[in-house]
């Protein structure tokens, strides 16, 4: 899909979409439980129904109800049978469900698409030859077989917390008690907090220590209704293209939410936006522009857009704790390097750092063309520069958005964006 964009000012309302990792532990809890539960809020896309997929083929059950979802939950540890699980682009799906596949006795693949499987697992591999069991990981698949014993479990606090989360949804139905213990810095704390809170409301006791977490063997979720809150990840694109363009209302925002990515308001905000909360709104509008360091350790989905936020700014931004964008979807630091030199903007890196050295405005003598990366964060963050930019664009592989926001060029062009694609 190819998108076009043409500078424009915007303003309204927005209503992001359910937030897809509150989404995905809101569905492992309501799978996990014995019974029949309700999920409400949940916003489809194609990371979520991978989610959905993976759980079905562990003998879960999902019926679309209005604005509801009815879950029938399984018993993970019960399946003995072989079970394939096609977890698409999701890295949040693989690595939440490894540790719960592997509570069986039956040996479960999973398939991956795009650079699923060439994403690091080198925790699990190491933590399951640790524990005996079979962890065979390559190209084509990931195969693991069980069942998951309690135990002590090490993790290194410098990769993905994705690894810690799917450790603690799978140990409390082990036979015996657990520890899991982080080494060194714990990054990405946030998303782990976010799985705690799901976990308490599915009736999972977890006792949090320093540098480590010990939970009960034996344990049973309980079902129930878990709604899912709205996606600041998402938020930030619109709250990043307030502060550059013209003042929008941010709604439904849950202004308690636990998210790390909820850190956009206050990175607006030291950029030199005006931020407003009333309610469950929040008002941005553009200010004086500021350059910051920023600490992307706890919020790693934010690096796209605030290079955005960045090259907008006059002054020197520099973004330290960036070295696992370079494992996402794509690399991307070295995308979003791509894309905004194309406009002329001073952007260099080394493996963990991006310094970018902004001007209020770019212009160009001929259409620029940007491509997607295949990646709906940089698919997203190229569009925010081509609405703030002084001079049209295009955005190739534009379809990506699909992996986590279906709706966001409708949404762009409900508050004035002028986008169009084909």
């Amino acid at each position: 899909m190819i998108v076009s964009i043409q500078p424009s000012f915007v303003g309204g309302e927005v209503v992001v979409p359910a937030s897809k990792s509150m989404g995905h532990r809101a569905l492992l809890c309501a799978s996990l439980a014995a019974g029949t539960s309700v999920v409400t809020g949940l916003s489809m896309s194609k990371d979520i129904e991978a989610t959905m997929r993976c759980l079905q083929a562990l003998g879960a059950r999902f019926q679309e109800r209005g604005d509801e979802w009815i879950v029938e939950g399984c018993d993970p540890k019960a399946r003995t049978s072989p079970a394939k699980l096609d977890a698409g682009e999701s890295g949040s799906t693989l690595r939440f469900l490894v540790p719960v596949a592997a509570l069986g006795s039956g040996p479960a693949r999973f398939l991956g698409q795009g650079r699923l499987l060439s994403r690091p697992m080198t925790v699990y591999e190491t933590l399951f030859s640790g524990h005996g069991l079979r962890f065979v990981h390559d190209q084509e698949q990931i195969l693991v077989q069980g069942p998951l014993p309690g135990g002590n479990y090490r993790v290194p606090g410098n990769v993905s917390s994705q690894f810690v989360s799917g450790l603690l949804f799978a140990l409390p139905l082990a036979d015996a008690n657990s520890v899991i213990t982080i080494d060194g810095k714990f990054e990405s704390k946030s998303y782990v907090d976010l799985t705690l809170k799901a976990l308490a409301q599915a009736g999972i006791a977890i006792q949090e220590e320093k540098g480590a977490y010990r939970l009960a063997g034996a344990q049973s979720y309980q079902p129930g209704r878990f709604h899912v809150e709205k996606d600041y990840s998402q938020a930030a694109f619109f709250a990043v293209l307030a502060a550059l363009n013209a003042p929008l209302i941010l709604r439904d925002m849950d202004l308690e939410s636990r998210q790390g990515d909820k850190a956009i308001l206050s990175l607006v905000q030291k950029a030199g936006a005006q931020v407003d909360v009333e309610a469950d709104r929040i008002h941005i509008r553009p200010g004086q522009r500021c350059g910051q360091t920023i600490d992307l350790a706890d919020c790693p989905d934010l690096g796209p857009i605030l290079c955005v936020l960045a090259a907008f700014i006059p002054e020197t931004t520099t973004i330290h704790n960036a070295a696992r964008l370079r494992m996402k979807e794509s690399d991307r630091i070295e995308a979003m390097e791509t894309e905004l030199r194309k406009w002329g903007v001073d952007i260099t890196s080394d493996e963990d750092t991006i310094t970018i050295r902004g001007q209020s405005r770019y212009v160009a003598d001929h259409e620029i063309v940007m491509d997607g990366h295949n990646d709906h964060r940089i698919v997203m963050a190229c569009t925010v520069f081509g609405l703030c930019a002084g001079s049209p664009s295009k955005i190739t592989g534009a379809q990506a958005v699909a992996k986590s926001y279906p709706a966001f060029f409708q949404d762009i062009q409900k508050i004035g964006g002028k986008v169009e694609w084909k």
